[in-house]
C-alpha cells in the first residue's frame, strides 16, 4: 500500500481532489492534510507530524510549494512527489503578497477570493465555471484567517531552484496550458531539474487540473505511479 498525502491550494480543502481520489489505483491510500501556518518551514513540520513514516505527496499551488519544501527537508521519508501549478522560484512581488494577506484580514475577503476565482480556471473549458465556483466555496469554508496565514507563507517563499537537483525520488509535474498563476514553463523547468522528473501538460486547462480534468489527471498519476513502482499495474 502506498500512502498519498494531498496538500490543497491556497484556501482549498479535500474537495480539490474529490474527482481524482476514487480513480487512483486500489493500492493507493489517499488522504488530505491542510497546512495552516504562516511559513513553509512550519507547514512542512505540520505535514511530517501527521503523515505516515513513508509516503508520496501531491500538492497544488500553495500545496505544491509545501510538497517541494518537504522533499528537500525529509527526502528519506518521501517515496514520490507530484506538483501541480507551483513554481520553484522566489516570490515575484513580496509586497503584493503581503497586500493580499492584509486584504484578507482587513474586510476584503470576498473581493480577494472573487478576483482569484476569476482567473483560477480556464473559462472556455468544460469545467471552467464550475471550478471557479468550487474554489470560492472552498475559500469560504476555510475562512479568511487560514487563507491569510497561507498567503503570508507564499509572500516569504525563497528560490528553491538551486537545490532541485537534490530531489531524487520519482517526480511528476502536471500543468494546465492556461495556468495564469504559474506558467506551464515552470512545470517543465521543474521536471528537468529534479533527478527523475516527468512532465504532463493538459490543454485548455487553468490552475486546477484536478477539478477541470479529473479523469486525465488521475490517468497521468496512475501511469506514473505504476512506472515508478508505487502502484500495481492493472493487468489487461
Amino acid at each position: 500500500m502506498t500512502n498519498l498525502i494531498m496538500i490543497p491550494a491556497l484556501g482549498c480543502d479535500e474537495r480539490l481532489y474529490a474527482g481524482i481520489a476514487p480513480l487512483l489505483p486500489s493500492n493507493v491510500l489517499a488522504s488530505t492534510i491542510i497546512p495552516d501556518h504562516d511559513s513553509f518551514e512550519a507547514c512542512v513540520e505540520q505535514v511530517l507530524a501527521q503523515a505516515p513514516e513513508k509516503f508520496a505527496i501531491l500538492g497544488t499551488s500553495f500545496g505544491g510549494r509545501v510538497a517541494m519544501e518537504l522533499a528537500l527537508t525529509a527526502p528519506e521519508r518521501l517515496q514520490g512527489l507530484i506538483v501541480i501549478g507551483a513554481g520553484p522560484g522566489p516570490v515575484a512581488d513580496a509586497r503584493a503578497g503581503r497586500r493580499r494577506s492584509e486584504r484578507l484580514r482587513g474586510g476584503e475577503f470576498e473581493q480577494v477570493i472573487t478576483e482569484m476565482g476569476d482567473i483560477i480556471s480556464h473559462p472556455p473549458g468544460p469545467q471552467g465555471a464550475a471550478t471557479r465556483e468550487a474554489f470560492i466555496e472552498m475559500c469560504r469554508t476555510q475562512g479568511e484567517e487560514l487563507m491569510a496565514r497561507q498567503s503570508d507563507a507564499l509572500a516569504k517563499r525563497i528560490d528553491l531552484r538551486p537545490r532541485l537537483h537534490e530531489i531524487a525520488c520519482p517526480a511528476l509535474m502536471i500543468w494546465g496550458t492556461h495556468d495564469e498563476f504559474s506558467p506551464a514553463a515552470d512545470g517543465l523547468t521543474l521536471s528537468t531539474a529534479v533527478q527523475k522528473g516527468r512532465y504532463v501538460e493538459i490543454a485548455e486547462c487553468g490552475h486546477f487540473p484536478t477539478l477541470e480534468y479529473p479523469d486525465e489527471v488521475a490517468a497521468a498519476i496512475t501511469h506514473w505511479m505504476e512506472d515508478s513502482g508505487l502502484a500495481v499495474p492493472i493487468s489487461g
